[in-house]
């Protein structure tokens, strides 16, 4: 009885988000949509730091992709918003939101325990709204055992895409993905390259900059593999980002809320997207899937961010007023000793949730968990946990979901 009330009121939230949407898509005045995009192609290039990327205004090390933003769009103030480590924010962008991380016994990984989403991802979102076969959804790239999709009852396994995970290396995940382009020609690939991560962690430099200009050659010849296919000239957008950067103070690591890891990049190329725009209207990570839902033609009802409508040929005449504002999070005091007000306004009435986790990415407080009317919310944490207990002093991450997306902040405690 509990686990059918769970669902009835998941079933209810995604209805209420389902019906400010139509009420946005009303209030809006936008051209009517008809996309020449009929395939997209994501890829996202692990650890690459904004200042080695499209950031450094010479782009030495990505010469490929700099050429390819001329003929397309770059998002310059482009964020990860949340968790800045693989493991989380790989899923934001699946989910477009940040969500809980489960894990489960994985028989494609003999038994071993593996991750899935709490929320549904792109792949389901596509595969089921559209009735497309897993060969027409792949996920191409070099782990041995992916993590999966989610196990949500209304999408799940079912909708997972086609896992091809072969090689070892960058340049082979790029082989293998011209390999599913030629044969398989799916309406929706992602391709996920880890090499640019894997030798900043290992800390030699000049590595690390050789896996850059790596990863944008292939990047490069992946837009020319695709023009040269008659399946997708013409009709596909390539989205190419990364899920966080780096220290700015220590490039072999990240992992916190500096601006090194945070800023990332976004760079779109298609036959919909504007020609040679740098927009400046700030976007984050989970902005990306409604994208290609938009693109596509599907829904993506748990997602927290919203599409890149600006970059559209379509939407050209869009404001970014005009656009779905996600709420500022203030935090006062901070240091907090220990009680801290948190402040922000809502736009739109609201499902709400205001949470605490710790830097490990646990949740430790649910502060706010309701529907809230549009207007000014000011709440005071304590600085407990859900069960009473005083937290120690440290850094925490504040978390705080609408229904128009996500926002963090971070508060220390002092004791």
């Amino acid at each position: 009885m509990k686990t059918n009330h769970k669902r009835a009121n998941k079933s209810m939230a995604r209805y209420q988000k389902l019906l400010i949407l139509l009420v946005l898509l009303v209030l809006v005045p936008i051209a009517t949509r008809a996309y020449e995009t009929e395939r997209v192609v994501l890829v996202i290039i692990d650890g690459l730091r904004y200042s080695e990327g499209l950031g450094d205004p010479n782009a030495q090390y990505v010469p490929g992709m700099a050429a390819l933003a001329e003929q397309g769009a770059i998002v310059d103030n482009f964020h990860n918003d949340g968790f800045t480590w693989t493991s989380r924010a790989i899923p934001a962008i699946w989910c477009g939101a940040w969500t809980e991380i489960n894990t489960f016994s994985d028989p494609d990984c003999d038994g071993s325990t593996n991750n899935t989403t709490e929320l549904p991802t792109v792949f389901e979102y596509y595969r089921q709204q559209l009735d497309r076969p897993a060969t027409d959804c792949v996920y191409t790239l070099k782990a041995l055992c992916p993590w999966k999709a989610s196990l949500d009852p209304e999408y799940g396994p079912d909708y997972w895409p086609l896992y091809h995970a072969v090689g070892s290396t960058d340049e082979d995940v790029f082989q293998e993905t011209e390999a599913v382009i030629t044969q398989l020609a799916p309406h929706f690939l992602l391709m996920y390259l880890a090499d640019v991560d894997h030798a900043g962690h290992v800390g030699v430099w000049d590595d690390y900059l050789q896996a850059i200009t790596t990863a944008d050659s292939l990047v490069g010849r992946l837009w020319d593999v695709l023009q040269a296919d008659t399946a997708y000239a013409g009709k596909t957008t390539m989205l190419v980002t990364n899920d966080h950067g780096r220290h700015d103070y220590d490039f072999t690591g990240h992992g916190d809320g500096c601006e090194g890891c945070r800023h990332i990049q976004l760079l779109a190329i298609g036959p919909d997207i504007q020609t040679g725009l740098v927009s400046e209207i700030a976007r984050s990570i989970p902005d990306i899937t409604p994208t290609i839902g938009e693109l596509l033609g599907f829904t993506t009802e748990a997602a927290t961010g919203t599409a890149l409508l600006e970059l559209l040929e379509e939407v050209v005449g869009l404001e970014s007023s005009q656009l779905p504002q996600r709420p500022e999070l203030k935090i006062f005091p901070n240091p907090a000793n220990p009680m801290t007000t948190m402040t922000f306004n809502l736009s739109l009435a609201s499902e709400l949730e205001l949470q605490v986790y710790d830097l490990s990415g646990r949740l430790i407080r649910t502060i706010l968990d309701h529907y809230q009317a549009a207007g000014q919310v000011q709440i005071t944490w304590d600085g407990n946990a859900d069960n009473g207990q005083a937290l120690s002093s440290g850094a925490y991450i504040i978390r705080l979901r609408t229904e128009t997306g996500v926002r963090f902040g971070k508060v220390v405690l002092l004791r």
